[in-house]
């Protein structure tokens, strides 16, 4: 096998990679609940505003978590704390 056939090998099983893995996210999305994990707040999958909005979680289990604004924030600030706190109890 001469270099250009290894080139062209190379390249095509990256293109398979990549479609595979973009067929699988999509596959996800389709598993995605209707409302928020958190406070099941209802999430209109039609809306764009709430597409940019809330976040989506994926697991390496393949299971899909949605959570809306106002519990993503709430959640980082209490992640904020906790890191917080084991920073002032190592130093002492």
């Amino acid at each position: 096998m001469n270099r250009q056939q290894r080139r062209k090998l190379n390249k095509t099983m990256r293109a398979a990679k990549r479609k595979n893995k973009v067929a699988q996210q999509v596959g996800m999305m389709l598993n995605m609940p209707d409302m928020c994990l958190s406070c099941e707040k209802p999430f209109d999958k039609q809306s764009k505003k709430m597409a940019k909005t809330w976040n989506v979680v994926t697991t390496p289990e393949e299971k899909v978590r949605l959570y809306c604004p106002d519990c993503w924030k709430m959640a980082n600030q209490l992640i904020k704390e906790i890191i917080k706190k084991e920073g002032s109890n190592e130093s002492r």
